[in-house]
């Protein structure tokens, strides 16, 4: 792989007082199978390469802090990680806790070159940034629709997949979509959202599970799951054991962030080394690589997207909107425990409530 990159720019340079820095080890919370994997292969071992820094990954599950970091964020003590890679929400929260150093636009200026969907609204955008955008899709066994894909949300609620349907933990991402299915106004989140419960008061007799999707290949590959709302990525992890395709629906779909980012805790000298971790991350040809491995949108303009995103259903790049229906990150952040209780109220309320 080309490393490229001026000698201003943290991305390419050395860490502090010259040269490479062996010995040096950061530690990255991740995610494991192919989003540890591409994070690997397209950002760790590169940037281990180029600086001599020595790359731990720690692997997590789940969109929540694990709750080792959160302990240590809690009383100011040194973090388990250096660099998280976590989901947007968690990333908000912590910021507004005051949990996460800042990112020094100096010592960082690709952060001047991305696109603005890679920036926090407000305040956090000081602290948090966003790698990619990923998009929600609905994932189908081919056995299963014969007929051809599905090509609306209605196939949830299909009485011939009841009980074979996956969605994630609370519901995650479906927000948006269960709101207009129902036929409620997206601009009506989070203000009103009764059509977003009434669909999602209809779906519950549908849902075989809500998890994460390590593990889920095995429910795949006998039936027990015909229909999964998933993450992209997740879907195409899916395809490279079993018969699963994926659609964009006719209404539209859903996206989501991720994001990077400093625990406070760490020392100075881990501090520059994670700084300059992820701007390595968001150079253009690191990107480039990364994103095309998951199959996200990478938010550097210069990053040549993934043939599997260049489709009329989907945005052409990370500030376009075309066919998502969108609810920002900060919203997310603000209405995810009420939004969790009342997912939960509904799943466990007898169906005549």
């Amino acid at each position: 792989m080309c490393i490229r990159g001026s000698q201003t720019d943290m991305s390419a340079r050395p860490l502090p007082n010259g040269g490479s820095r062996p010995g040096l080890r950061l530690r990255i919370q991740t995610w494991g199978g192919r989003w540890g994997r591409a994070l690997r292969d397209a950002v760790s071992r590169p940037f281990e390469e180029a600086t001599g820094v020595e790359v731990h990954h720690e692997i997590h599950i789940g969109l929540a802090i694990p709750p080792t970091l959160q302990a240590a964020l809690d009383v100011g003590g040194r973090p388990p990680v250096d660099v998280v890679w976590s989901n947007s929400v968690p990333a908000l929260l912590a910021a507004r806790a005051g949990h996460v150093l800042p990112l020094d636009s100096v010592k960082m200026p690709v952060l001047a070159e991305l696109r603005n969907r890679a920036r926090p609204n407000g305040e956090a955008a000081e602290f948090v940034i966003y790698p990619y955008v990923v998009y929600y899709v609905l994932g189908y066994h081919e056995e299963a629709f014969l007929e051809g894909p599905p090509h609306s949300w209605n196939a949830l609620l299909d009485k011939r997949r009841r009980g074979k349907i996956a969605l994630y933990p609370h519901g995650n991402g479906l927000h948006a979509i269960a709101q207009t299915m129902q036929g409620g106004q997206l601009d009506d989140i989070p203000a009103n959202m009764e059509a977003c419960w009434a669909f999602i008061r209809r779906l519950r007799p549908q849902i075989a599970e809500l998890e994460y999707s390590i593990g889920m290949e095995e429910r795949l590959r006998t039936r027990a799951i015909d229909l999964c709302f998933r993450a992209l990525p997740n879907v195409l992890t899916f395809q490279e054991q079993l018969p699963i395709g994926w659609s964009v629906p006719r209404e539209g779909t859903a996206d989501t962030t991720d994001a990077l980012w400093i625990p406070r805790g760490v020392s100075d000298v881990v501090y520059e080394a994670a700084m300059q971790y992820i701007a390595f991350a968001l150079r253009q040809d690191i990107q480039e690589d990364w994103c095309q491995r998951l199959g996200v949108m990478p938010v550097h303009p210069s990053a040549a997207v993934s043939e599997l995103l260049i489709r009329p259903d989907l945005p052409v790049h990370a500030d376009d909107y075309r066919g998502i229906l969108h609810i920002p990150e900060s919203v997310k952040a603000n209405q995810s425990v009420t939004w969790e209780r009342r997912f939960a109220h509904i799943l466990s309320v007898d169906l005549d409530d």
